[in-house]
């Protein structure tokens, strides 16, 4: 297993910022505003060419009564009981704070090896505000500043690197990395999208069959992007949690608009989505448009209902009847009634999950394109122009996942819109793609014998 390191500190310190340095992401959400990690975030980092280690970012251990930071510390406690080492964050400008004394006090129960790293020291001329935290009886520590990048380096080089390579044998370190980055690449990345409150983070719990997620009646209670690595019948999958998307625009604060775009990033970056719905609300307008967007970036698209315990048989067929046709001019593979809450039907996504994974890395065979293109036009002639017609020559793959066909042509910029979409149809149908995006490119054949000016 590769060694995992945890951030640790009060909520606003600079966590997420390190963070998303040494993982040289953007996973993790940065904005001035008090608590916004809510569950861990696991990242990699490497700290040469050959060692890697896993870093988990946590909330702020700030022992506060209410329902959802409760549900954070316990979250961030158990981060401290799986890892190996503690990088444990303050901040210059703000000095000591005695709740820091409590954290201390918290880490060293766990006996792991600490490092204190005091964290926003550009600008601070008072060496004594800073001599402060040396009270806290750390031994090792170091000063830096996260937004700056300032002190990054001494922190892998002088820190983390010799104790990492002394406490994990070098040659075990490396092949554990390399074998983490084998798993890393043959893995399923699955998007969990949907609107809040609607049990993405029920569903990957239930999965995992831990209170991994945390979970609230309160809409919101997600407001990142969460990683969870899950093994499945032998085979590695990523599942992450998105905030919920709110179809109210106009009451987006800066925080619900950061989620919304690191939803859609995840969209674009993810191998495949499931859309999960309430079984007791009807589809919504901002349903359509994420799967439209899901349509739009290529991505296999599994339309998860939740909460189907609610339902009765004849209100499922009703509500399966009803999203096929709310969703007939999007692309999607299969509708699962589950219900996350109890673990029923959870399990059964893996064979839709597959099967849509398998078929977006489909490597399709020019020969077989060109062959179903050629039976499209003799069915369906291109139209007329200027008393020429467009001529479509050549066709082949342009990429996989999303599944992009590039079809070469004279006078193509001149096809309608309508022609383009019967093509579109007729390849998604006669390939059997079961609910994989199709893109189609058009490319203007250049005539050799025009003369160039």
């Amino acid at each position: 297993m590769l060694p995992i390191i945890v951030l640790i500190g009060r909520t606003n310190v600079g966590k997420s910022t390190l963070f998303n340095i040494l993982s040289r992401t953007r996973k993790a959400l940065v904005a001035d505003y008090p608590g916004l990690t809510k569950d861990r975030n696991y990242g990699s980092c490497y700290l040469t060419e050959n060692k890697k280690i896993i870093i988990v970012d946590t909330a702020g251990l700030d022992f506060k009564l209410q329902k959802i930071e409760k549900k954070s510390h316990e979250q961030t406690l158990k981060a401290i009981q799986e890892c190996d080492g503690i990088l444990f964050l303050v901040d210059a400008r703000d000095g000591i704070m005695p709740q820091e004394y409590e954290i201390a006090e918290e880490i060293r129960k766990y006996q792991k090896k600490t490092i204190l790293v005091i964290n926003k020291v550009d600008g601070i001329k008072e060496d004594s505000k800073i001599n402060e935290f040396y009270s806290l009886g750390f031994k090792e520590n170091i000063k830096i500043s996260a937004s700056h990048n300032q002190g990054i380096n001494s922190l892998i080089s002088k820190y983390l690197t010799p104790w990492i390579t002394k406490k994990f044998k070098e040659t075990n370190l490396e092949k554990n990395s390399q074998e983490h980055s084998i798993r890393e690449k043959i893995s399923v990345t699955v998007a969990c999208i949907g609107k809040p409150n609607v049990g993405k983070s029920t569903l990957i719990n239930s999965i995992i069959m831990k209170k991994r997620m945390i979970t609230s009646k309160t809409p919101g209670t997600t407001v990142d992007t969460v990683s969870v690595p899950i093994k499945y019948n032998n085979k590695n999958y990523i599942f992450i949690d998105t905030a919920g998307t709110s179809k109210k625009k106009s009451k987006k604060n800066k925080i619900e608009k950061f989620s919304t775009i690191k939803t859609l990033q995840t969209i674009e970056k993810s191998d495949l989505t499931l859309l999960v719905i309430d079984a007791k609300n009807e589809i919504s307008n901002q349903d359509l448009l994420l799967a439209n967007f899901v349509e739009e970036s290529g991505k296999p698209l599994i339309i998860v209902i939740n909460k189907c315990d609610l339902l009765k048989l004849s209100e499922k067929k009703n509500l399966q009847n009803l999203i096929k046709y709310q969703l007939k001019y999007y692309f999607f593979s299969r509708i699962h009634f589950i219900s996350a809450l109890y673990n029923e039907g959870t399990f059964e996504l893996f064979q839709s999950i597959d099967m849509s994974y398998n078929s977006s890395k489909r490597k399709i065979q020019t020969s077989e394109l060109m062959k179903i293109m050629h039976t499209a036009i003799k069915k369906h002639h291109p139209p007329m122009i200027n008393g020429r017609r467009i001529k479509l020559k050549y066709v082949h793959l342009g990429s996989s996942n999303p599944v992009k066909i590039i079809i070469h042509g004279n006078q193509v910029k001149n096809l309608s819109l309508s022609y383009k979409k019967y093509l579109k149809n007729f390849f998604y149908e006669t390939l059997k793609m079961n609910g994989i995006p199709i893109k189609i490119q058009f490319k203007e054949t250049i005539n050799p014998y025009i003369s160039k000016k």
